[in-house]
């Protein structure tokens, strides 16, 4: 049977039209909502982590939308699938990286890389997380460098009250369980001096855990202004836990082990990035930000 070429054509437009328009009902799959009702525009398609001027990208943090230039992503260019994501900003001027000065990995780079990992906490009180910061577990309670009784209390640095590592208690610890003189546990290297700070309240807000005095070498050194790697085997570095209890969540920060003299600094900017990218408004994914700039796709 042969079909009239004028109905022919119009089956096709049908077709083509249906087809467009299960494509307009498949983009909101470029839509997240998370648990918290947090709704945001994904990043998706060809992603160009040097396009500059860098384009927004929207993240959230709990029920909090934030609107994030694409440079600050550790990743370079916004979320994981997942929505997760980290920010990045560079040691010691606490600025963000130039778009794509981080894509290719450098250990320069690495080096003067100060990440920012926000964790909104709703399972459990935002005050028993942090603790769970420096009270050991109950299946690690007896190991000295997991709680603060088995360490040395020093007087105050920069005004963080300092638990360093006791490496002879550990020692004596894992040699009775059989661990032998050279087993990787009996090294300073495995382990951090731990430096806490609390608020008016006496709540433990800041927790800082750094690679521990025994280690001298800083991995690092300056050259033209820059921080630069040096020799030996790594960074001395420090992993630095903020409670923001009014938000629910807690803010882990990597650095360079010379940077806790700058902590206070350090806890400055993280709060200062959350302000600067929360969007007042959750509700659904907005389509321009208040800069009048619209996020990418």
């Amino acid at each position: 049977m042969k079909v009239n070429s004028t109905i022919a054509w119009t089956l096709c437009l049908l077709l083509l039209s249906g087809a467009s328009a299960s494509a307009e009902q498949q983009d909101p799959a470029s839509i997240q909502t998370n648990e918290q009702g947090c709704t945001r525009i994904r990043s998706i398609g060809p992603q160009d982590p040097y396009k500059d001027p860098t384009p927004l990208k929207q993240a959230c943090l709990g029920p909090y939308l934030l609107e994030i230039p694409q440079n600050y992503f550790y990743n370079n260019i916004g979320t994981e699938h997942d929505g997760s994501y980290a920010l990045t900003l560079e040691y010691p001027l606490l600025e963000p990286f130039k778009p794509g000065e981080r894509v290719n990995w450098d250990f320069d780079v690495n080096a003067r890389t100060v990440t920012f990992d926000f964790s909104y906490i709703d399972r459990i009180d935002i005050r028993e997380a942090m603790r769970r910061r420096y009270i050991p577990m109950e299946y690690k309670k007896d190991e000295p460098q997991e709680g603060l009784e088995g360490r040395i209390k020093g007087d105050k640095v920069y005004g963080l009250d300092p638990y360093y590592l006791n490496m002879e208690l550990v020692r004596a610890y894992f040699r009775g369980r059989g661990f032998k003189e050279d087993a990787r546990i009996m090294s300073p290297d495995r382990h951090h001096d731990w430096f806490l700070s609390k608020n008016d309240s006496g709540e433990v807000v800041t927790v800082i855990k750094c690679t521990p005095q025994e280690i001298t070498w800083s991995g690092v050194e300056y050259r033209d202004g820059k921080v630069v790697r040096s020799k030996g085997p790594g960074f001395a570095y420090c992993s630095h836990t903020l409670m923001i209890a009014e938000l629910d969540t807690l803010i882990e920060m990597r650095y360079l082990r010379e940077g806790m003299q700058h902590w206070k600094r350090m806890e400055q900017r993280a709060r200062e990035l959350i302000a600067q990218f929360k969007v007042e408004s959750t509700g659904n994914a907005k389509a321009t930000s208040a800069t009048g700039q619209s996020p990418a796709l």
